[in-house]
């Protein structure tokens, strides 16, 4: 067991683990949502700027949605790789005793009787 009370568990991500792509986009998420509440405040105050207020909503839906996908996917990768380091190896030599002390048998003979699945085609296919 692995004491984690100094340690995190995990290797804490620093803000440099990011594409330029990625990061951009949650820059975009921030400005459009500070866009949609600037202009749908000014659009409910005055009744001028709607359109804009209603265009910054669309740019930050997509955006949230695009960066909530992309922060999903990224756990996903991280808990598929903490799996992979996790997972227990099975010694070459433990396998190689096992299967050796097992005598080796014939392959099952297979049933003279046809299945009942598909059988028909089969009579048809006889009869041509």
């Amino acid at each position: 067991m692995t004491d984690t009370s100094t340690r995190p568990a995990r290797a804490a991500a620093t803000r440099w683990d990011r594409s330029a792509l990625q990061t951009s986009a949650e820059l975009l998420l921030g400005l459009s949502f500070a866009a949609t509440t600037a202009f749908g405040g000014y659009a409910a105050a005055t009744g001028h700027l709607a359109v804009f207020a209603q265009g910054a909503g669309i740019v930050f839906l997509v955006t949230l949605t695009c960066v909530l996908v992309s922060w999903f996917r990224a756990v996903e990768r991280e808990e598929r790789a903490d799996h992979r380091v996790t997972a227990p190896v099975v010694p070459a030599t433990a396998t190689a005793t096992a299967t050796a002390s097992v005598p080796s048998r014939p392959p099952p003979s297979r049933p003279s009787t046809p299945s009942t699945a598909g059988s028909g085609a089969r009579r048809r296919q006889r009869r041509r």
